[in-house]
């Protein structure tokens, strides 16, 4: 009888059990998602942080057998925000251009992202084109193919080859007499092509699978009921877009930050290679605080939006 009791319960209390909701399905396979990046963090870069967080309150000295600090309080900022004269500004000229470099590459790989949607003959081969940049290239490539485009030369001693520059058109609008400051406004921006190009790889890739996650059927119903394909863009894959668009906004914000060309990243870099370990800490610290601080303050602004969308 007991016995029976005991199986009784056990059945009643698996039947009575809950099915995971559709949230909590998605919340756990996040989770498996980021569960490598999690360990990374947790066994590679948590302690170099923690110990970047010590060095930024310190005097940092390399002896034969160790690593000395001594600890100097707020010292180090002290110099990179009163006495280091080039910080704050590499700051202030990073943040402006991630103001027009975010939108532009944003709008871009939308853009092209609905290009590669369509169909037509060789878009296996331009899609691989588009993402090729972010499957071969690293710092280190571009770096040398941008110094290799500056500063190569014919053999005959002629004119230096422009390879990811504008300053022969830039000497053509000159000499036309218009105005410098239409003239450094554009060729500001064609200098920029070539990166925003090359920056674009991910997002388009993200844009692409977002517009293929939209169901063929909207635009089914849209056409019967007239709408234009500018109506059609606005009224759906705009809206639909928009979590992704919030995914891309992060990335490319970041990725705008700590690109190799970075000012900010470069005098780290600099003060680092001179052993000003202190220096380089603090200006990795704060500057990593106005990334977190700004990518808050952006999925803040739109992330209503998406969730309204979304919902």
């Amino acid at each position: 009888m007991a016995k029976n009791m005991v199986k009784e319960t056990k059945v009643k209390t698996k039947k009575d059990r809950k099915p995971m909701t559709l949230v909590q399905r998605n919340a756990i396979t996040g989770y498996c998602f980021i569960a490598i990046w999690l360990i990374g963090f947790l066994f590679i870069f948590a302690k170099p942080m923690l110990t970047s967080v010590i060095y930024s309150f310190s005097k940092v000295k390399l002896t034969k057998y160790a690593v000395r600090t001594t600890f100097l309080g707020l010292a180090n900022y002290d110099y990179i925000f009163n006495r280091d004269p080039y910080y704050t500004q590499n700051v202030l000229t990073s943040l402006g251009t991630m103001l027009y470099e975010v939108p532009i590459i944003s709008i871009f790989s939308m853009f092209i992202a609905s290009i590669l949607n369509q169909e037509f003959r060789g878009r296996t081969f331009a899609r691989v084109l588009f993402f090729l940049p972010v499957i071969i290239a690293s710092g280190a490539t571009i770096q040398i193919l941008r110094e290799a485009g500056m500063s190569t030369t014919m053999s005959d001693s002629t004119d230096s080859v422009y390879l990811f520059q504008s300053t022969a058109l830039k000497d053509i609008l000159m000499s036309a007499g218009i105005n410098s400051k239409i003239v450094e406004t554009l060729t500001g921006v064609i200098d920029k092509i070539f990166d925003i190009t090359w920056k674009s790889g991910v997002q388009i890739l993200l844009y692409l699978s977002g517009l293929q996650t939209i169901p063929k059927s909207y635009y089914e119903v849209s056409s019967m009921e007239g709408a234009t394909g500018w109506e059609e863009f606005w009224k759906i894959t705009f809206p639909m877009l928009m979590p992704i668009t919030l995914v891309c906004t992060i990335y490319t914000i970041i990725d705008s930050f700590t690109y190799y060309d970075n000012p900010v990243m470069r005098h780290i870099k600099n003060e680092f290679n001179s052993l000003e370990f202190g220096h380089a800490s603090a200006m990795s610290l704060v500057f990593c605080l106005i990334i977190f601080v700004i990518v808050i303050v952006v999925t803040k602004t739109i992330f209503k939006s998406v969730s309204d969308k979304v919902e």
